[in-house]
Protein backbone atom coordinates (compact mmCIF):
# COMPACT_ATOMS: atom_id res chain seq x y z
CA UNK A 1 0.00 0.00 0.00
CA UNK A 2 2.58 2.54 0.84
CA UNK A 3 4.67 1.98 -1.95
CA UNK A 4 1.66 2.60 -4.55
CA UNK A 5 0.89 6.04 -3.18
CA UNK A 6 4.60 6.78 -2.96
CA UNK A 7 4.82 5.76 -6.87
CA UNK A 8 1.32 7.49 -7.63
CA UNK A 9 2.13 10.80 -5.36
CA UNK A 10 5.68 10.70 -7.23
CA UNK A 11 4.15 10.28 -10.59
CA UNK A 12 1.86 13.21 -9.84
CA UNK A 13 4.64 15.78 -8.84
CA UNK A 14 6.32 15.17 -12.13
CA UNK A 15 4.15 15.45 -13.85
CA UNK A 16 2.98 19.08 -12.30
CA UNK A 17 6.82 20.56 -12.18
CA UNK A 18 7.53 23.38 -14.86
CA UNK A 19 9.89 21.88 -17.50
CA UNK A 20 11.59 24.12 -19.54
CA UNK A 21 10.73 23.08 -23.54
CA UNK A 22 12.34 19.89 -24.46
CA UNK A 23 13.07 18.56 -27.60
CA UNK A 24 12.21 15.42 -26.35
CA UNK A 25 9.45 15.61 -23.84
CA UNK A 26 7.82 12.69 -21.17
CA UNK A 27 5.06 11.13 -22.99
CA UNK A 28 2.26 10.24 -21.55
CA UNK A 29 -0.60 7.95 -22.71
CA UNK A 30 -3.28 5.83 -21.33
CA UNK A 31 -6.99 4.99 -21.28
CA UNK A 32 -9.54 4.33 -18.50
CA UNK A 33 -11.98 1.40 -19.25
CA UNK A 34 -14.79 -0.57 -17.18
CA UNK A 35 -15.51 -4.24 -18.12
CA UNK A 36 -18.66 -5.72 -16.66
CA UNK A 37 -19.63 -9.31 -16.77
CA UNK A 38 -22.91 -11.19 -15.61
CA UNK A 39 -23.44 -14.80 -15.96
CA UNK A 40 -26.64 -15.47 -17.60
CA UNK A 41 -27.24 -18.47 -15.00
CA UNK A 42 -30.08 -18.50 -12.54
CA UNK A 43 -28.04 -16.78 -9.83
CA UNK A 44 -26.85 -13.97 -12.56
CA UNK A 45 -24.11 -13.24 -10.33
CA UNK A 46 -21.67 -11.24 -11.82
CA UNK A 47 -18.92 -12.72 -13.37
CA UNK A 48 -16.15 -10.24 -13.70
CA UNK A 49 -15.94 -6.22 -12.62
CA UNK A 50 -13.02 -4.59 -13.32
CA UNK A 51 -12.03 -0.89 -13.62
CA UNK A 52 -8.58 -0.25 -14.75
CA UNK A 53 -6.54 2.83 -15.31
CA UNK A 54 -4.25 2.19 -17.90
CA UNK A 55 -0.86 4.20 -17.68
CA UNK A 56 2.51 4.36 -19.80
CA UNK A 57 5.10 6.42 -19.74
CA UNK A 58 7.91 7.08 -22.73
CA UNK A 59 11.05 9.22 -22.50
CA UNK A 60 14.06 9.58 -24.86
CA UNK A 61 16.73 10.61 -24.68
CA UNK A 62 19.33 9.75 -27.18
CA UNK A 63 20.51 6.93 -27.13
CA UNK A 64 18.47 5.87 -23.90
CA UNK A 65 14.71 5.09 -24.00
CA UNK A 66 12.79 4.57 -21.00
CA UNK A 67 9.32 2.93 -21.29
CA UNK A 68 7.01 2.20 -18.48
CA UNK A 69 3.22 0.75 -17.52
CA UNK A 70 1.47 0.50 -15.19
CA UNK A 71 -2.53 -0.92 -14.38
CA UNK A 72 -4.07 0.11 -11.42
CA UNK A 73 -7.42 -1.54 -10.88
CA UNK A 74 -10.44 -2.01 -8.69
CA UNK A 75 -11.09 -6.08 -8.38
CA UNK A 76 -14.51 -7.66 -8.06
CA UNK A 77 -16.38 -7.14 -5.09
CA UNK A 78 -15.53 -7.30 -1.30
CA UNK A 79 -13.82 -9.87 0.00
CA UNK A 80 -14.75 -9.71 3.24
CA UNK A 81 -15.19 -12.63 5.82
CA UNK A 82 -15.19 -11.17 9.38
CA UNK A 83 -16.39 -8.02 11.02
CA UNK A 84 -12.85 -7.43 11.67
CA UNK A 85 -12.16 -7.47 7.66
CA UNK A 86 -14.26 -4.63 7.41
CA UNK A 87 -11.45 -2.25 8.74
CA UNK A 88 -9.52 -3.60 5.97
CA UNK A 89 -10.50 -1.13 2.97
CA UNK A 90 -8.11 -3.70 0.67
CA UNK A 91 -10.46 -6.10 1.56
CA UNK A 92 -14.01 -3.90 1.53
CA UNK A 93 -13.02 -2.36 -1.87
CA UNK A 94 -10.28 -4.94 -3.44
CA UNK A 95 -7.65 -2.74 -5.65
CA UNK A 96 -4.46 -3.86 -7.53
CA UNK A 97 -1.36 -1.97 -8.57
CA UNK A 98 0.36 -4.28 -11.53
CA UNK A 99 3.66 -2.76 -12.84
CA UNK A 100 3.58 -4.33 -16.17
CA UNK A 101 6.57 -3.31 -17.84
CA UNK A 102 9.59 -0.86 -16.59
CA UNK A 103 12.82 -0.74 -18.59
CA UNK A 104 15.12 1.06 -20.02
CA UNK A 105 16.87 0.40 -23.75
CA UNK A 106 20.42 1.69 -24.90
CA UNK A 107 20.79 2.10 -28.72
CA UNK A 108 24.12 1.37 -29.84
CA UNK A 109 25.24 -0.41 -26.76
CA UNK A 110 29.25 -0.95 -27.12
CA UNK A 111 28.81 -1.11 -30.99
CA UNK A 112 25.91 1.16 -33.62
CA UNK A 113 24.71 -1.92 -34.29
CA UNK A 114 23.40 -3.52 -30.44
CA UNK A 115 20.70 -2.49 -28.66
CA UNK A 116 20.54 -3.53 -24.89
CA UNK A 117 17.64 -3.69 -22.60
CA UNK A 118 16.81 -3.80 -18.55
CA UNK A 119 14.32 -3.91 -16.72
CA UNK A 120 10.66 -5.59 -16.87
CA UNK A 121 9.97 -6.83 -20.34
CA UNK A 122 7.05 -8.50 -21.78
CA UNK A 123 8.80 -10.06 -25.03
CA UNK A 124 6.32 -11.36 -27.56
CA UNK A 125 7.75 -14.17 -29.43
CA UNK A 126 5.54 -15.53 -32.60
CA UNK A 127 3.49 -14.53 -35.46
CA UNK A 128 0.05 -16.20 -34.76
CA UNK A 129 -3.10 -13.83 -33.19
CA UNK A 130 -2.67 -14.56 -29.79
CA UNK A 131 -2.23 -18.17 -29.65
CA UNK A 132 1.60 -18.46 -29.91
CA UNK A 133 3.73 -21.80 -29.23
CA UNK A 134 6.94 -20.19 -30.07
CA UNK A 135 5.90 -17.21 -26.72
CA UNK A 136 7.67 -19.10 -23.71
CA UNK A 137 9.72 -16.46 -22.11
CA UNK A 138 7.12 -14.91 -20.08
CA UNK A 139 4.60 -16.65 -17.65
CA UNK A 140 0.87 -16.14 -18.60
CA UNK A 141 -1.14 -13.87 -17.06
CA UNK A 142 -4.74 -16.17 -16.91
CA UNK A 143 -6.37 -14.16 -14.29
CA UNK A 144 -8.67 -13.21 -17.04
CA UNK A 145 -9.02 -16.24 -18.79
CA UNK A 146 -10.77 -15.14 -21.76
CA UNK A 147 -7.95 -12.72 -22.60
CA UNK A 148 -6.19 -14.92 -24.27
CA UNK A 149 -2.41 -14.18 -25.36
CA UNK A 150 -2.28 -12.54 -22.32
CA UNK A 151 1.40 -12.77 -20.20
CA UNK A 152 3.07 -10.99 -17.51
CA UNK A 153 6.56 -9.22 -17.65
CA UNK A 154 9.86 -10.81 -16.62
CA UNK A 155 12.68 -9.15 -14.98
CA UNK A 156 15.13 -9.85 -18.08
CA UNK A 157 18.29 -8.26 -19.74
CA UNK A 158 18.04 -8.76 -23.37
CA UNK A 159 20.48 -7.94 -26.23
CA UNK A 160 19.15 -7.52 -29.59
CA UNK A 161 21.94 -7.46 -32.57
CA UNK A 162 20.82 -5.64 -35.87
CA UNK A 163 23.25 -7.92 -39.06
CA UNK A 164 21.07 -5.75 -41.39
CA UNK A 165 17.88 -3.61 -41.92
CA UNK A 166 16.07 -7.07 -41.75
CA UNK A 167 17.94 -9.56 -39.98
CA UNK A 168 18.64 -9.66 -36.54
CA UNK A 169 19.89 -11.73 -33.76
CA UNK A 170 17.78 -11.30 -29.91
CA UNK A 171 19.72 -13.34 -26.60
CA UNK A 172 17.36 -13.04 -23.55
CA UNK A 173 18.47 -13.72 -20.11
CA UNK A 174 16.07 -14.43 -17.36
CA UNK A 175 17.25 -14.93 -13.98
CA UNK A 176 14.45 -15.35 -11.39
CA UNK A 177 11.80 -18.06 -12.05
CA UNK A 178 8.13 -16.31 -12.47
CA UNK A 179 5.11 -19.17 -12.09
CA UNK A 180 1.70 -18.00 -13.89
CA UNK A 181 -1.13 -16.28 -12.30
CA UNK A 182 -4.25 -18.41 -12.01
CA UNK A 183 -7.94 -17.36 -13.12
CA UNK A 184 -10.03 -15.44 -10.66
CA UNK A 185 -13.35 -15.13 -9.72
CA UNK A 186 -15.82 -17.13 -11.99
CA UNK A 187 -13.07 -18.15 -13.60
CA UNK A 188 -11.52 -20.18 -10.81
CA UNK A 189 -11.31 -23.72 -10.88
CA UNK A 190 -10.97 -24.07 -14.28
CA UNK A 191 -7.25 -25.46 -14.35
CA UNK A 192 -7.98 -27.60 -11.16
CA UNK A 193 -6.39 -30.96 -11.19
CA UNK A 194 -8.44 -33.82 -11.15
CA UNK A 195 -6.49 -37.50 -10.86
CA UNK A 196 -8.05 -40.91 -12.25
CA UNK A 197 -8.29 -43.51 -9.59
CA UNK A 198 -9.17 -47.05 -10.36
CA UNK A 199 -10.75 -48.80 -7.64
CA UNK A 200 -11.51 -52.61 -7.25
CA UNK A 201 -15.27 -51.27 -7.48
CA UNK A 202 -15.61 -48.63 -9.29
CA UNK A 203 -13.26 -45.75 -11.61
CA UNK A 204 -13.34 -42.42 -10.05
CA UNK A 205 -12.18 -38.96 -11.12
CA UNK A 206 -11.02 -37.13 -7.74
CA UNK A 207 -10.56 -33.32 -7.52
CA UNK A 208 -7.42 -32.31 -5.70
CA UNK A 209 -8.47 -30.45 -2.70
CA UNK A 210 -5.20 -28.97 -1.48
CA UNK A 211 -1.80 -28.26 -3.08
CA UNK A 212 1.90 -27.78 -2.10
CA UNK A 213 4.10 -25.94 -5.14
CA UNK A 214 7.66 -26.59 -5.09
CA UNK A 215 9.57 -23.83 -6.77
CA UNK A 216 12.69 -23.87 -8.49
CA UNK A 217 15.29 -22.71 -6.55
CA UNK A 218 16.11 -18.26 -6.89
CA UNK A 219 19.52 -19.10 -8.21
CA UNK A 220 20.92 -18.55 -11.76
CA UNK A 221 20.97 -22.85 -12.08
CA UNK A 222 17.15 -23.48 -11.17
CA UNK A 223 15.28 -20.68 -11.87
CA UNK A 224 16.33 -18.49 -15.12
CA UNK A 225 15.54 -18.99 -18.52
CA UNK A 226 17.38 -18.26 -21.58
CA UNK A 227 16.48 -17.43 -25.06
CA UNK A 228 17.78 -16.92 -28.42
CA UNK A 229 15.98 -15.85 -31.99
CA UNK A 230 16.81 -15.11 -35.25
CA UNK A 231 14.53 -12.83 -37.41
CA UNK A 232 14.86 -11.79 -40.78
CA UNK A 233 12.99 -10.94 -43.89
CA UNK A 234 12.56 -12.65 -47.14
CA UNK A 235 10.84 -12.84 -50.36
CA UNK A 236 7.80 -10.65 -48.70
CA UNK A 237 7.80 -13.15 -45.72
CA UNK A 238 8.64 -12.01 -41.77
CA UNK A 239 10.28 -15.41 -40.80
CA UNK A 240 12.03 -16.86 -37.30
CA UNK A 241 13.83 -19.37 -35.92
CA UNK A 242 14.06 -19.50 -31.71
CA UNK A 243 15.20 -21.39 -28.72
CA UNK A 244 14.14 -21.07 -24.98
CA UNK A 245 15.81 -23.19 -22.37
CA UNK A 246 12.94 -22.69 -19.38
CA UNK A 247 10.51 -23.70 -16.90
CA UNK A 248 7.17 -24.29 -17.58
CA UNK A 249 5.02 -21.56 -15.74
CA UNK A 250 2.29 -24.41 -15.11
CA UNK A 251 2.92 -27.00 -12.57
CA UNK A 252 2.37 -30.54 -12.78
CA UNK A 253 1.30 -33.44 -9.86
CA UNK A 254 4.35 -35.46 -9.02
CA UNK A 255 2.50 -36.99 -6.07
CA UNK A 256 -1.45 -37.17 -4.65
CA UNK A 257 -2.50 -38.57 -1.51
CA UNK A 258 -6.15 -39.44 -1.64
CA UNK A 259 -8.34 -40.34 1.47
CA UNK A 260 -11.44 -41.92 0.41
CA UNK A 261 -14.86 -42.65 2.91
CA UNK A 262 -15.99 -46.38 2.07
CA UNK A 263 -19.33 -45.83 2.70
CA UNK A 264 -19.61 -42.05 1.08
CA UNK A 265 -17.11 -42.16 -1.49
CA UNK A 266 -16.28 -38.82 -0.60
CA UNK A 267 -12.90 -37.78 -1.29
CA UNK A 268 -9.39 -35.82 0.18
CA UNK A 269 -6.32 -34.82 -2.55
CA UNK A 270 -3.57 -33.13 -1.44
CA UNK A 271 -0.89 -32.93 -4.08
CA UNK A 272 2.64 -31.77 -4.47
CA UNK A 273 3.13 -29.78 -7.50
CA UNK A 274 6.67 -28.78 -9.63
CA UNK A 275 7.44 -26.82 -12.70
CA UNK A 276 9.50 -28.86 -15.39
CA UNK A 277 12.05 -27.74 -17.97
CA UNK A 278 11.89 -27.69 -21.77
CA UNK A 279 14.03 -27.32 -24.21
CA UNK A 280 11.99 -25.34 -26.92
CA UNK A 281 12.84 -25.06 -30.76
CA UNK A 282 10.62 -22.80 -32.48
CA UNK A 283 10.35 -21.03 -36.20
CA UNK A 284 7.39 -18.85 -37.53
CA UNK A 285 6.62 -16.96 -41.11
CA UNK A 286 3.99 -14.37 -41.76
CA UNK A 287 3.51 -13.06 -45.28
CA UNK A 288 0.56 -13.35 -47.88
CA UNK A 289 -0.29 -15.01 -51.30
CA UNK A 290 -1.82 -12.50 -53.20
CA UNK A 291 -4.92 -10.73 -50.48
CA UNK A 292 -4.43 -13.74 -48.37
CA UNK A 293 -2.38 -12.83 -45.04
CA UNK A 294 -1.14 -16.32 -44.23
CA UNK A 295 0.88 -16.86 -40.80
CA UNK A 296 2.23 -20.32 -39.31
CA UNK A 297 4.01 -20.64 -35.70
CA UNK A 298 4.94 -24.25 -34.48
CA UNK A 299 7.33 -25.05 -31.50
CA UNK A 300 9.39 -28.65 -30.57
CA UNK A 301 9.32 -29.18 -26.64
CA UNK A 302 11.60 -31.33 -25.49
CA UNK A 303 11.10 -32.58 -21.43
CA UNK A 304 14.44 -32.45 -19.98
CA UNK A 305 12.85 -35.39 -18.14
CA UNK A 306 9.60 -36.89 -17.60
CA UNK A 307 7.06 -36.51 -14.73
CA UNK A 308 5.28 -38.92 -12.75
CA UNK A 309 2.71 -38.81 -10.50
CA UNK A 310 3.01 -40.61 -7.52
CA UNK A 311 -0.36 -42.01 -5.88
CA UNK A 312 -1.51 -43.03 -3.12
CA UNK A 313 -5.13 -43.91 -2.07
CA UNK A 314 -6.15 -44.61 1.30
CA UNK A 315 -9.75 -46.80 1.38
CA UNK A 316 -10.98 -48.10 4.41
CA UNK A 317 -8.08 -50.02 5.59
CA UNK A 318 -6.31 -50.26 2.30
CA UNK A 319 -3.55 -48.63 0.82
CA UNK A 320 -3.27 -48.68 -2.60
CA UNK A 321 -0.09 -47.06 -4.82
CA UNK A 322 -0.56 -46.34 -8.15
CA UNK A 323 1.68 -44.45 -10.58
CA UNK A 324 0.17 -42.27 -13.49
CA UNK A 325 2.28 -40.51 -16.22
CA UNK A 326 2.09 -36.50 -15.84
CA UNK A 327 4.37 -35.67 -18.41
CA UNK A 328 6.14 -38.19 -20.87
CA UNK A 329 9.85 -37.95 -22.22
CA UNK A 330 9.56 -38.46 -25.99
CA UNK A 331 9.10 -34.58 -27.91
CA UNK A 332 5.85 -33.29 -28.76
CA UNK A 333 5.18 -30.12 -31.15
CA UNK A 334 2.66 -27.33 -30.61
CA UNK A 335 1.54 -25.12 -33.78
CA UNK A 336 -0.76 -22.48 -35.26
CA UNK A 337 -1.52 -21.99 -38.66
CA UNK A 338 -3.74 -19.13 -39.73
CA UNK A 339 -4.92 -16.93 -42.56
CA UNK A 340 -6.92 -13.61 -43.17
CA UNK A 341 -8.50 -11.93 -45.44
CA UNK A 342 -10.72 -8.95 -46.44
CA UNK A 343 -13.53 -9.12 -48.95
CA UNK A 344 -14.64 -6.58 -51.64
CA UNK A 345 -17.36 -5.48 -49.23
CA UNK A 346 -15.22 -4.93 -46.36
CA UNK A 347 -15.96 -8.00 -44.20
CA UNK A 348 -12.76 -9.25 -42.40
CA UNK A 349 -12.40 -12.91 -41.76
CA UNK A 350 -9.49 -14.41 -39.10
CA UNK A 351 -8.91 -18.70 -39.25
CA UNK A 352 -6.97 -20.50 -36.91
CA UNK A 353 -5.75 -24.61 -36.62
CA UNK A 354 -4.02 -25.00 -33.26
CA UNK A 355 -2.87 -27.84 -32.18
CA UNK A 356 -2.04 -27.96 -28.52
CA UNK A 357 -3.84 -25.47 -26.01
CA UNK A 358 -1.25 -23.27 -23.21
CA UNK A 359 -1.66 -25.80 -20.71
CA UNK A 360 -1.54 -29.03 -22.53
CA UNK A 361 1.83 -30.90 -22.70
CA UNK A 362 2.95 -34.39 -23.10
CA UNK A 363 2.97 -36.21 -26.84
CA UNK A 364 -0.29 -37.72 -27.12
CA UNK A 365 -2.23 -35.61 -25.14
CA UNK A 366 -2.49 -32.35 -27.31
CA UNK A 367 -5.97 -31.12 -28.65
CA UNK A 368 -6.90 -29.73 -31.53
CA UNK A 369 -8.57 -26.05 -31.32
CA UNK A 370 -10.11 -24.46 -34.79
CA UNK A 371 -11.24 -20.21 -33.91
CA UNK A 372 -12.62 -17.75 -36.30
CA UNK A 373 -13.54 -14.27 -36.65
CA UNK A 374 -15.38 -12.47 -38.62
CA UNK A 375 -15.72 -8.25 -38.70
CA UNK A 376 -17.43 -5.74 -40.70
CA UNK A 377 -17.50 -1.98 -40.01
CA UNK A 378 -20.17 0.14 -41.01
CA UNK A 379 -20.89 3.92 -40.72
CA UNK A 380 -17.53 5.30 -41.86
CA UNK A 381 -15.76 3.03 -38.91
CA UNK A 382 -18.05 4.08 -36.50
CA UNK A 383 -19.80 0.81 -35.87
CA UNK A 384 -18.15 -2.33 -35.85
CA UNK A 385 -20.04 -5.69 -35.29
CA UNK A 386 -18.45 -9.33 -35.02
CA UNK A 387 -21.54 -11.37 -36.10
CA UNK A 388 -19.66 -14.84 -36.23
CA UNK A 389 -16.30 -14.85 -33.80
CA UNK A 390 -15.58 -17.98 -31.64
CA UNK A 391 -14.38 -21.89 -32.50
CA UNK A 392 -14.54 -25.51 -31.61
CA UNK A 393 -12.03 -28.03 -30.19
CA UNK A 394 -12.23 -31.77 -30.63
CA UNK A 395 -10.41 -34.37 -28.29
CA UNK A 396 -11.25 -37.67 -30.43
CA UNK A 397 -11.99 -37.05 -34.05
CA UNK A 398 -13.34 -40.46 -34.04
CA UNK A 399 -16.01 -39.67 -31.30
CA UNK A 400 -16.86 -36.26 -31.96
CA UNK A 401 -20.24 -36.63 -30.62
CA UNK A 402 -19.26 -37.36 -27.11
CA UNK A 403 -16.26 -35.23 -26.58
CA UNK A 404 -16.04 -31.51 -27.99
CA UNK A 405 -16.93 -28.14 -27.24
CA UNK A 406 -17.80 -24.65 -29.47
CA UNK A 407 -17.70 -21.23 -27.96
CA UNK A 408 -19.44 -17.64 -29.42
CA UNK A 409 -17.93 -14.65 -28.44
CA UNK A 410 -20.06 -12.05 -30.80
CA UNK A 411 -19.53 -7.83 -30.47
CA UNK A 412 -20.54 -5.09 -31.63
CA UNK A 413 -18.61 -1.79 -31.21
CA UNK A 414 -19.11 1.60 -31.30
CA UNK A 415 -16.90 4.39 -31.74
CA UNK A 416 -18.66 7.27 -32.67
CA UNK A 417 -16.96 9.40 -30.81
CA UNK A 418 -12.86 10.03 -30.57
CA UNK A 419 -11.00 7.92 -28.24
CA UNK A 420 -14.23 6.94 -27.00
CA UNK A 421 -15.51 2.72 -27.51
CA UNK A 422 -18.30 0.99 -26.03
CA UNK A 423 -18.62 -2.58 -26.38
CA UNK A 424 -21.91 -5.06 -26.10
CA UNK A 425 -21.02 -8.66 -26.52
CA UNK A 426 -21.25 -12.05 -25.16
CA UNK A 427 -19.30 -15.55 -24.31
CA UNK A 428 -21.16 -18.86 -25.03
CA UNK A 429 -20.08 -22.40 -24.35
CA UNK A 430 -21.15 -26.08 -25.06
CA UNK A 431 -20.30 -29.08 -25.46
CA UNK A 432 -19.67 -33.12 -24.03
CA UNK A 433 -16.73 -34.72 -22.69
CA UNK A 434 -13.45 -33.71 -20.87
CA UNK A 435 -11.66 -30.60 -22.48
CA UNK A 436 -10.94 -27.17 -21.20
CA UNK A 437 -14.11 -25.31 -22.22
CA UNK A 438 -16.22 -28.23 -20.73
CA UNK A 439 -14.99 -25.71 -17.79
CA UNK A 440 -17.33 -23.02 -18.69
CA UNK A 441 -19.89 -24.67 -20.08
CA UNK A 442 -22.36 -23.13 -17.07
CA UNK A 443 -20.48 -19.77 -17.33
CA UNK A 444 -22.73 -17.79 -20.37
CA UNK A 445 -22.32 -14.26 -19.41
CA UNK A 446 -22.98 -10.82 -21.34
CA UNK A 447 -20.20 -8.01 -21.46
CA UNK A 448 -20.26 -4.80 -21.29
CA UNK A 449 -16.79 -3.01 -21.83
CA UNK A 450 -15.99 1.16 -21.95
CA UNK A 451 -12.39 2.51 -22.80
CA UNK A 452 -11.66 5.86 -22.90
CA UNK A 453 -8.41 6.75 -24.13
CA UNK A 454 -5.79 9.90 -23.76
Amino acid sequence: MKKAVFFLTAVLIVHTMPLPAQENPLLWRGSIETDQRLLLQDDREWAWNENRLDLSLEKRVSPLYIRGNVWLRHLGPSIVETYADLQDKGKVSPWDLDIRELYAEVHGFVSENIDLTIGRQRIAWGTADRFNPTDNLNPYDLEDILDFGRAMGSDALSMQWYFTRNSSLQMVYIPRFQPASMPRGAFAGVFDLSVPVNLPHAEMLVPINETTLILPKNNFNEGSNVGFRWRSFLLNTDFSFSYVYGRDPLPLATAVDIIIDPVTNDTEALAVMEYPRHHIAGGDFSGSIGRIGIWGEAALFIPESGFHTDVTIHFAETVIYDKVVALQEDPYVKYVIGADYTFSGGTYMNFQFIKGFLHESGKGELNDYVVIQTERSFLQNRLNIQPLAGGFTVNDWNNISDDYAWFLTPEITWQGIDNLEITLGGYFFDGKGNNFFMGLKDKNMIRLHVKASF
